[in-house]
């Protein structure tokens, strides 16, 4: 089980590294959604000269026609990089790693649809060697998957959960209709006594359970490729605490490492135990 981590500054690596961390993700510039910290060609290509971890490259929105002729370049390039993944969401990816005959592996990452073995086999018999397990299964569900399915897993584990990301602006629509200025990208809602965080970048609006995601509990409990650690809108020395508890968790096993980190992050344990129940409404 390898610890990756998704970091907000790329200055960060060296220090994480010394820590645990063992793989990285960065979204690319242009191609990618909430994702605060997004690397250009040029960037990816000198970090993958200077860092031998693993580097995998995010490219999780919806594609337009437009933007094909682009991500078909950045596609070959990242190719020559020898990047170890691409993360990928929109279908079009998959096509052109067959009409451009790429080598670089590819991460399924469609958020709430990896859900289950039977898809995750279909995908990897298509090419997807890696896939990013949805944060609505449980961990029954999880351990199913992994031992039906030869795709190598990424599992989220630690971080703020994104709830929802759209293309519009909401923030700036806002503040536009009550006429005021919007001073800053981040900003905290309540509601029913919950708070939520929204963030506005260049692509739209990432919004975010108010409480941290701590799945520490699993780690003795599950086999999973990789484990991944987010430290967007997190103190960095509670960041850095966390993830050398989560090494030594991993490394041993020792379940008083999870209550070493349950009192710094809280018990926030998502869906892990919590199974998803859809209901029909009753029409009349």
């Amino acid at each position: 089980m390898k610890i990756t981590v998704i970091t907000n500054n790329i200055n960060n690596i060296n220090k994480y590294k010394k820590i645990g961390a063992e793989a990285f993700i960065f979204g690319l510039k242009n191609f990618s959604s909430g994702y605060n910290n997004e690397l250009t060609l040029e960037s990816i290509k000198k970090l993958r000269k200077e860092y031998d971890g693993e580097l995998f490259i995010a490219i999780n929105k919806n594609i337009f026609n437009s933007e094909l002729v682009s991500l078909e370049e950045a596609l070959i390039e990242l190719d020559r990089i020898k990047i170890d993944g691409i993360l990928f969401y929109d279908m079009a990816i998959l096509s052109l790693k067959r009409k451009l005959k790429l080598s670089v592996p590819l991460v399924w990452n469609q958020t709430h649809m990896v859900t289950n073995y039977n898809t995750c086999n279909y995908y990897y018999e298509k090419g997807c060697e890696f896939g990013v397990l949805a944060g609505e299964i449980t961990l029954d569900e999880v351990n199913e998957i992994k031992a039906k399915t030869n795709m190598k897993l990424f599992l989220n584990v630690f971080g703020y959960p994104i709830m929802g990301y759209t293309r519009r602006h909401l923030l700036n629509n806002f503040f536009k209709s009550i006429k005021k200025e919007k001073e800053k990208n981040i900003y905290t809602i309540k509601n029913n006594n919950e708070d939520y965080i929204v963030t506005e970048e260049e692509n739209g609006n990432a919004l975010y359970y108010g409480k941290l995601l701590n799945g520490s509990v699993i780690i003795p409990d599950t086999s999973v490729d990789y484990v991944i650690l987010n430290d967007n809108l997190i103190d960095q020395e509670l960041f850095k605490k966390s993830l050398n508890l989560f090494k030594k968790l991993i490394d041993t096993k020792d379940k008083k490492y999870i209550e070493e980190i349950d009192k710094l992050a809280g018990t926030n344990r998502g869906f892990f135990f919590k199974k998803t129940i859809y209901k029909v409404k009753k029409n009349g």
